[in-house]
């Protein structure tokens, strides 16, 4: 390729980010001169040479795309593949269109290429699936009865103790009423309760649930009869391929529970089946719809595999770096702009760049309430989260922070039991709105005395590799807050205002 793509120093743009396109033919052909795209990198193009024109910009970023003067060749600072990009599918067609090639790819195709996968890979054999209740993996199980029929197919439930409420019940009793006999729930709570409970680094709690999972498989396998002509079916999709880092040239953003050792030792062996792992969340739902699941359940929230173990930060109760001067620095950012703010003494999980962070929150609060303002939030989260090195993570809080101290906080049943009541009482609150695909709840290690503090994180997305913040009304945050301590007696509940990235969807 010709020189003169020369990449230096910081992008200053990240997140939503307005371009205005230079040359509209070729991939912006048909697109107004303005667009919103999603910017998620580190570093830019400065300039390009006598064989490139530059086909877009942005105010900070002189070269936002551009294209070869006399080959097919073109390039974008931002994603066109997310959602947030507003045209993204729009640039992407166009440029299929150049490279003379349909996109024919819809949910009747890939149904069939599916099923006829999994016949080839059973061979005969029965399936053995772990039904979590999510649509993962009950989209998996319809397709591996289309393929295989009901009566190979055998699905283990598994209560860990980490579930929503009452969910474990209200899955099995549902699948019985659909008539799925080959069922099995197992009660798991005081193995996985006892195998965690001095737990506190997010990674070792997936791996940990992982094996625990692949542990009580091979139990339930060694009681079938002919336990060699057995298959193992995982509810896997691409973001969990891509953040577990097993994708070609992806990083390791976290590994998901079904991308344990064991599982991967499982995998090169030949005895996992994982009919969903190239596509994406909105594909599984469009999937589900074709298969003839009921749309309640297609839409209903995603729901992590290893539950709310990581949706409870634990800690030992000692804060491990000095992050004294970011917090003045984070109050230099926040000067004149009517808002106050803190980092916590704790770290989450977050993307930045397609690499994984372990970082610092950051809680923002206005000093009056009557100046409340999402553009305001959103923009000084943006230059929080580009100018902090140890922050990944902004959130909102409706009353000030003037006080909170760092516990010890391990999984224990009280623990979640509350966490159940707090997610319990959000989701019932917001069931009805349809912009909110997740809303995880989070219960963390700070408390104000014996008050403790938590998270929700409602949050926009399609596919789950992107997620947009929904914007609620700020009376709804307020009186949302307030029930919470009345009745729950609570501390506080913040309310997330990261996007992803640099924030992952779950803290942990």
């Amino acid at each position: 390729m010709e020189s003169g793509i020369i990449t230096s120093g910081k992008n200053k743009e990240y997140g939503f980010t307005t371009v205005k396109i230079l040359d509209n033919h070729s991939i912006f052909k048909d697109l107004q001169l303005e667009q919103v795209v999603w910017m998620s990198h580190g570093d830019f193009v400065s300039k390009v040479s006598n064989d490139y024109v530059v086909t877009a910009s942005s105010a900070n970023i002189p070269v936002v795309a551009y294209r070869h003067k006399t080959k097919n060749i073109f390039g974008v600072q931002f994603h066109p593949e997310v959602t947030h990009t507003e045209n993204g599918l729009k640039i992407i067609d166009n440029f299929l269109e150049i490279c003379a090639i349909k996109r024919n790819w819809n949910a009747n195709l890939y149904k069939d290429e599916i099923i006829n996968e999994i016949k080839n890979r059973a061979q005969n054999k029965k399936l053995l699936i772990l039904l979590s209740g999510g649509v993962d993996s009950l989209v998996a199980f319809e397709l591996c009865i289309k393929a295989v029929g009901v009566e190979n197919v055998f699905a283990i439930h598994i209560d860990t103790g980490f579930m929503r409420k009452n969910e474990s019940v209200e899955i099995i009793e549902h699948l019985n009423r659909l008539g799925y006999k080959n069922l099995k729930l197992i009660n798991a709570e005081k193995l996985f309760l006892n195998e965690l409970s001095q737990v506190i680094e997010p990674e070792k709690k997936r791996e940990i649930v992982g094996k625990l999972f692949v542990d009580i498989v091979h139990n339930e396998m060694k009681q079938l009869v002919d336990k060699e002509n057995w298959l193992l079916v995982q509810g896997t999709i691409y973001p969990d391929t891509i953040e577990s880092g097993d994708a070609k040239n992806a990083a390791k953003i976290k590994t998901h529970h079904n991308r344990v050792k064991e599982i991967e030792d499982l995998i090169r062996q030949g005895k996992v089946i994982e009919p969903l792992k190239e596509l994406y969340k909105d594909e599984v739902r469009a999937l589900g719809l074709k298969l003839g699941i009921e749309e309640k359940l297609i839409n209903r929230h995603p729901f992590p595999g290893p539950g709310l173990v990581i949706r409870v930060l634990c800690s030992n109760g000692k804060i491990t770096d000095d992050y004294t001067a970011d917090e003045r620095d984070l109050n230099k950012i926040l000067m004149g702009k009517g808002l106050e703010g803190k980092i916590l003494p704790l770290k989450s999980v977050g993307v930045q760049g397609d690499f994984r962070t372990y970082r610092h929150p950051a809680v923002v609060w206005f000093k009056n309430n009557n100046n409340f303002n999402y553009n305001i939030l959103r923009n000084i989260t943006a230059n929080i989260l580009n100018r902090l090195n140890s922050v990944n993570r902004v959130l909102f809080a409706v009353e000030p922070v003037k006080f909170f101290t760092l516990k010890k906080l391990y999984l224990t049943k009280d623990i979640l039991d509350k966490l159940r009541d707090v997610d319990f009482y959000l989701q019932s609150k917001t069931s009805d709105i349809k912009e909110i695909w997740q809303m995880p709840v989070v219960a963390l290690p700070i408390f104000d005395n014996e008050k403790q503090f938590f998270i929700m994180r409602p949050v926009k997305s399609v596919d789950a590799m992107t997620a947009d913040v929904y914007q609620m009304p700020y009376d709804d945050i307020c009186t949302t807050n307030a029930e919470l301590k009345k009745d729950y007696n609570i501390a506080q509940i913040f309310y997330d205002l990261t996007t992803k990235p640099p924030g992952t969807i779950e803290w942990e």
